[in-house]
């Protein structure tokens, strides 16, 4: 048997599971985008690595998705169209704009499901229960904690601090970041990414600047 090599590991850069989600996509705002979750197992290694599922579950849905290829498939899709969705609601948060009524439905629907998969347990900290997954072989799992992380961000005090990276006005970057900074002046996804190549391109402009000068 041949043994598949491990996924390559996806960047987080966005400081919630949600944007995180929503940020599997590269130049996500150019007429062709990079798309990186290709096939269902890739959705799964995502979701494991970003921390929605244990490796346990995530090796049950491998195997479950294997059994079920023709519904691993449309799980992945509605997998996508959430994302697509949860793109434009934060970008219209962004700008200051009411979401479209269809994504936001598809977000209620989808956030319908999860809160059905959650039951209270005993064994929390201090004698508290605590919230767990149920159902966690449904070949849509991985989303239940995406979109309890959507629903969080959308409600809570930190909605405001939703950024895109500021790159996107000339590489479609378009990923999305919780700007956790001290002054709250974040301006790309990554400084070792985006922000230096916005670097370069300011390096660039003065030097051409100043030759044009010298030759004026």
């Amino acid at each position: 048997m041949t043994t598949l090599p491990p996924p390559p590991p996806f960047e987080l850069r966005g400081g919630r599971l949600c944007l995180d989600f929503v940020n599997t996509v590269g130049n996500h705002r150019a007429g062709e985008p990079r798309e990186y979750l290709t096939s269902y197992g890739l959705l799964v290694a995502w979701a494991e690595q970003a921390g929605a599922l244990d490796a346990e579950t995530a090796a049950e849905l491998r195997v479950e998705a294997a059994r079920r290829p023709d519904d691993a498939s449309c799980a992945l899709a509605e997998a996508l169209a959430l994302r697509e969705a949860l793109y434009r609601i934060f970008r219209s948060a962004i700008g200051g704009r009411p979401s479209a009524g269809e994504d936001l439905a598809l977000l209620n629907l989808h956030l319908g499901r999860a809160l059905g998969r959650q039951r209270l347990r005993p064994g929390g900290e201090g004698g508290c229960y605590r919230l767990v997954w149920c159902d966690d072989r449904a070949l849509d799992a991985p989303l239940g904690p995406v979109v309890k992380s959507a629903a969080e961000l959308l409600t809570g005090g930190e909605l405001g601090r939703v950024r895109e990276c500021d790159a996107s006005a000339w590489n479609a970057c378009g990923w999305l970041f919780v700007d956790e900074s001290h002054r709250r002046i974040r301006r790309w996804c990554s400084m070792s990414d985006c922000g230096n190549q916005a670097k370069g391109r300011r390096r660039y402009a003065r030097e051409k600047g100043a030759k044009g000068a010298e030759g004026g």
